[in-house]
């Protein structure tokens, strides 16, 4: 009877781990893996514009892109956990050379990126993940929505006060989710994290 038990319990465990290891569906892969690489040519393009801010006199612009830098890198890192996580090789990233122009136009197209990510790429995700029953990543890609609003308002605000951005700024990221803001909060506003922004 033990020896049964045994083997069953050791049937459970292969089942699970089987389970656990799981691919997605070749369209949410695809998904996942289309923002990974979103996310990775937006964090060259945020540090490159944080390079151009410091040398045009704008710390708090700089201080912004690399905020935002860091925001996309927590994302990127989201999205390669869940290939991982179901058993998929993350694709390896190619190299990203972003047009660079004044700090202002810059501004202005990390916005537009934001508007063009949120109602995209990421639109589309929501979408693909709900219709083939991957609820968790639809929520996943909801809150990375959630992060690019935010990313655009940032930029948008920025791009009106470009003077003030002569004085260094302070942003707050979540390492979880990436969601980035200036003020200080207590938990995260997109993932609830009880880790704040740092």
């Amino acid at each position: 009877m033990k020896r049964v038990f045994l083997g069953l319990f050791a049937l459970l465990l292969m089942v699970s781990a089987a389970v656990a290891a799981e691919g997605l569906r070749a369209e949410v892969r695809m998904i996942v893996e289309k923002a990974l690489a979103g996310e990775r040519d937006a964090i060259a393009r945020y540090e490159a514009f944080a390079v151009k801010a410091e040398e045009e006199g704008y710390p708090g612009a700089a201080s912004l892109f690399r905020a935002a830098a860091r925001g996309e890198k927590a994302h990127a890192n989201r999205f390669a956990r869940i290939l991982k996580q179901h058993g998929h090789n993350v694709p390896e990233g190619t190299g990203h050379h972003p047009l660079v122009g004044d700090t202002a136009d810059n501004l202005r197209t990390a916005a537009a990126a934001e508007v063009a990510e949120r109602d995209g790429i990421y639109r589309e995700a929501v979408e693909t993940c709900r219709l083939h029953k991957a609820d968790d990543l639809a929520k996943i890609f909801d809150q990375t929505r959630d992060s690019e609003v935010e990313h655009n308002n940032l930029c948008q605000a920025a791009a009106r006060n470009l003077e003030s951005m002569k004085q260094d700024k302070r942003y707050y990221v979540c390492n979880e989710c990436g969601y980035t803001t200036d003020v200080k909060l207590p938990l995260c506003a997109a993932c609830r994290s009880k880790e704040p922004p740092d």
